[in-house]
């Protein structure tokens, strides 16, 4: 009887709601209709580069340096590519953006796969933007770090190496001025937390196809109420991503919640947005097994409804791929230029 009971709840729970990809159609088709969100068509480029044979760290207009820091905050020597202009020099100051890599990627992945420098080129050729230095990080932790200070391993402070270490090594060594931030997949993630909870650092804050949302991520958005009470235990998560997940936040909902920026943008500070601009970006089929697309339209609505200065891309047709993110590179550099120059 109360088989029967819970059969008939559940049937007409979904009758009401929808299916979860009916729901998502819904929220989708009203969010591209915000005023500064936009859909882009399918292989819809500007220029369509030749494959790369050899990874070139030289270009017309710039130069790439690998530069390293031992670091105090990790067990690991940590590594940078800087990309910067040919005619630099010290008595100039220059604007900074900062390019996270995606999970199991590194800092090469943007030149190499997101075709970062032939981009630049063709805009700077084009004097949609001027000369700017770009900082490609990689993670550590192989690629695996999250860009965040692990909670159950010692020695694995990645949040901290990044704001207390890197940028002050790149303020050393560079003459930088407003600063930028986005990045791919897990970047987009890192971009986010770490321009969130570091408002003053950053002027511009972008995603590619971000995990923007740590519950929507791990769990669903349904729980984000209650999350904060839930204790997650690792014989959960069969995936050996979603494991190392709680490794790195712990299992707690709470202390999830404070490195989540889906809940950190609700708590911003009110006088400390002045002057920010946030850049997100999806494939629309960006879908299973982690709902980027789902985080991407979540993120874009709080954004929207905390009023604050945004522009964002739909790409239709497109996946979690680099391919996409050199489609919209361009894009982004453009964004981050009007607003850091």
């Amino acid at each position: 009887m109360y088989y029967l009971i819970g059969i008939f709840i559940f049937y007409m729970v979904f009758i009401v709601t929808g299916s979860r990809k009916q729901r998502m159609k819904i929220k989708i088709k009203k969010t591209v209709t915000y005023k500064n969100v936009n859909i882009i068509p399918k292989n819809n480029r500007d220029v369509n580069f030749e494959v790369l044979e050899d990874l070139t760290f030289e270009s017309k207009n710039f130069i790439v340096q690998n530069l390293n820091i031992k670091s105090e905050n990790v067990d690991e020597e940590m590594t940078y590519l800087a990309v910067v202009p040919k005619s630099y020099t010290p008595e100039k100051s220059y604007p900074v953006l900062y390019l996270l890599h995606g999970l199991r990627d590194n800092a090469h992945d943007w030149i190499e796969k997101g075709r970062l420098l032939d981009t630049f080129e063709l805009l700077l050729e084009k004097k949609d933007i001027g000369k700017m230095i770009v900082i490609l990080p990689n993670s550590g932790f192989c690629g695996e770090s999250w860009y965040s200070d692990f909670k159950k391993v010692k020695n694995k402070n990645y949040e901290s190496y990044f704001i207390d270490e890197l940028i002050l090594d790149v303020k050393k060594r560079f003459n930088v001025n407003n600063a930028g931030i986005s990045g791919f997949s897990m970047g987009g993630y890192g971009s986010f937390k770490l321009g969130l909870k570091h408002l003053e650092l950053f002027k511009v804050i972008g995603s590619f196809a971000g995990a923007v949302s740590l519950v929507r991520l791990t769990i669903n958005k349904r729980i984000t109420r209650i999350v904060k009470f839930i204790y997650l235990p690792k014989f959960l998560f069969k995936s050996e991503d979603k494991e190392r997940f709680i490794n790195i936040f712990g299992s707690w909902g709470k202390g999830i919640m404070k490195e989540d920026p889906y809940t950190l943008i609700k708590q911003l500070n009110t006088t400390k947005q002045q002057g920010k601009h946030f850049y997100l970006s999806v494939g629309s089929e960006d879908k299973e097994p982690y709902y980027i697309v789902h985080q991407w339209v979540d993120m874009v609505g709080r954004i929207k409804r905390f009023n604050l200065p945004f522009e964002a891309y739909i790409y239709e047709g497109e996946t979690h791929t680099w391919d996409y993110v050199a489609k919209d590179i361009g894009r982004f550099l453009k964004y981050s230029w009007k607003h850091l120059k």
